[in-house]
This record gives structure tokens, sequence and C-alpha cells, in this order.
């Protein structure tokens, strides 16, 4: 979500969701079915270690908190290669921080979903957990359900964007301006998807527009893996909203979802995303079954931004 490593700092914002997902490798459950930004070439990290500290839950915020506001400081007048350096930095330490933050506060984490309240319509936590969560707070730190009863601790959407505002690379803004977007709403869970099939292609556009614009950022792994990943979501849906009725019958494509792909392309027919698209209209009638339809999709997405 493949640019080079050139450094660790550089690419704090990358490496540390990979090492976020390792270290929750034998949990038991992740997160909801998005397309997940991860760092492709991780070969020339696999021998770099990073300490993840053992700490309080106050002395991460502490930390964060504390950061933030000397970052807030020196951001006035400051050119933008100078904001990126602070960015790579506070995205290193609050990823490490999160990762031994839900490590402390797993226990009220696996219950939160419980604490909902049917007269209430929401969540209504203990106060003991309530205060825990206003803690959180203060260090833009939020409990996220994610799905299937499970919820997880994250940054809140505009963490990075409301800090930063127009201070860094043009790069750095957009991505990290289409992420907080995204992550206003759950995209995916209980193996289906929660947004409709066209703000996904909206979402491919807004990727593919990234990619066109920035083809060199530091992001461009980050962002083609999340334009990939949309694709195939917005043709083909997920387990419990698919595009098709039947798995085994090409022609049980959802007449909502045929209108809805052949009105993107009749809007966006000049787009690489439009190309794919119009490929899948196409194949869905020539493909032997929906396996083929798909690898041969799989194999377009894969295409347009290869190399």
């Amino acid at each position: 979500m493949k640019n080079k490593f050139i450094n660790l700092s550089a690419w704090a914002p990358v490496y540390l969701i990979f090492m976020l997902v390792a270290c929750r490798g034998n949990s038991k459950k992740t997160e909801s079915k998005q397309p997940v930004a991860t760092a492709t070439h991780t070969d020339s990290l696999a021998n770099k270690h990073v300490d993840i500290p053992t700490a309080s839950t106050e002395a991460y915020v502490s930390g964060i908190f504390s950061r933030r506001q000397a970052i807030e400081k020196q951001l006035p007048g400051i050119d933008a290669g100078a904001a990126a350096r602070l960015y790579n930095s506070l995205a290193l330490y609050v990823d490490t921080a999160l990762i031994g933050i839900s490590n402390n506060e797993h226990e009220w984490v696996d219950e939160y979903v419980n604490f909902y309240s049917e007269a209430k319509g929401k969540v209504v936590p203990p106060a003991r957990v309530q205060q825990r969560i206003d803690l959180l707070a203060t260090a833009g730190i939020e409990p996220w359900e994610i799905g299937e009863g499970y919820t997880e601790l994250r940054t809140v959407p505009t963490f990075y964007t409301g800090l930063f505002q127009a201070s860094l690379p043009a790069d750095y803004g957009a991505y990290l301006q289409l992420r907080a977007d995204e992550d206003t709403v759950l995209y995916s869970a209980d193996a289906g998807l929660v947004i409709p099939f066209r703000l996904i292609g909206k979402r491919a556009l807004n990727w593919e527009q990234f990619l066109d614009n920035y083809p060199g950022s530091i992001f461009a792994a980050a962002a083609r893996e999340l334009y990939e990943g949309y694709c195939e979501d917005y043709l083909f849906g997920e387990d419990n909203t698919p595009s098709f009725e039947y798995y085994d019958k090409l022609t049980s494509l959802i007449p909502e979802n045929k209108a809805e792909y052949i009105s993107f392309v009749e809007q966006h027919g000049t787009t690489k995303t439009a190309g794919i698209v119009k490929l899948f209209l196409d194949k869905v009638t020539t493909a032997k079954n929906y396996i083929e339809l798909r690898q041969q999709l799989r194999a377009a997405i894969a295409a347009v931004y290869e190399g």
C-alpha cells in the first residue's frame, strides 16, 4: 500500500503498520476486512528490530501528548521537508505506543461491545472503563468497533491531518487526508461490506488519482495496495455482500451492481478504473466460471500500476 525503503524514519508510517500486524499475529482477531496498506518491500526491514518498550498507558499517553504539543510549536514557519520528518517521527512513536496501550488495556477493550445498552442505543461503559476511554481521548485515541464483536484502539481519523494541516509535502497531505476520510466510517464487518458499492468505486478513483499525481511518493506502494483492494471489492464484493447471486452462475450478476458498473463507465470512461470495469463487464460474458473471471480481473488490476 512499491517504493524503496530508504531509511526507517522515512518509512515509519508504512513500517509500523507492518510491525503492528506482526505483533498482533497471534491475537484472535485483527480488524475488519478493508484493503490494508502494508509494506511490500519488508525484506529490507526483516532484519531490523524495533523495541516495543513496556510502559504504562499513562506514560504512553503523556508521550503522545507532549510530542504533539512540541510539534505544534515547531510547525509555524518550517518547510515541508522538516514537517515530514516530524510526521515520520511522531508516527513511529504513536504506532509503537498503540501496541503497548492495546496490550495494557485489552481486558476492557475485549469486553467493550458488551457495554452496549439497548435502552440507550449506544455503548455505555462502566465508570472505570469510561475513565480509561477519557484518558486515551487526551492522546487522540479511541475504541473502534470492527465487527464480529471485536474492538480495537486506534487514533482518531483526524489525528495527523488536524495537527499538520497544510504543513506537509503535497503527497503526504493527500495520502493522510484520504485515509482520514475513509476512516470516518466502518468499511467492512462480519464478512460483508458496510458502505455501498458506489462509494467503493469512488475510493478506487481517489487512489487512482493519488497514484497518477504522486507516482514517486513514499506512499505509492500503500496507495497501490488500497487501489487494488478497492477495485476487487467493487467488482466482486465480499462473502456476505457479493456482486453475484450465485457463484456458479456468471449470469447471476446482481442487476443493481450491473447498473452501477455501467453508470461508472459512463461517468468515468477515461479513467484506468473504468477500463477495469469495462473489462469486467466484457469478461463476465466470456469467462468459463467465477474463479477464472476473478483471476483474470485480479491480474488486470495488478497490472494497472505494475512496474
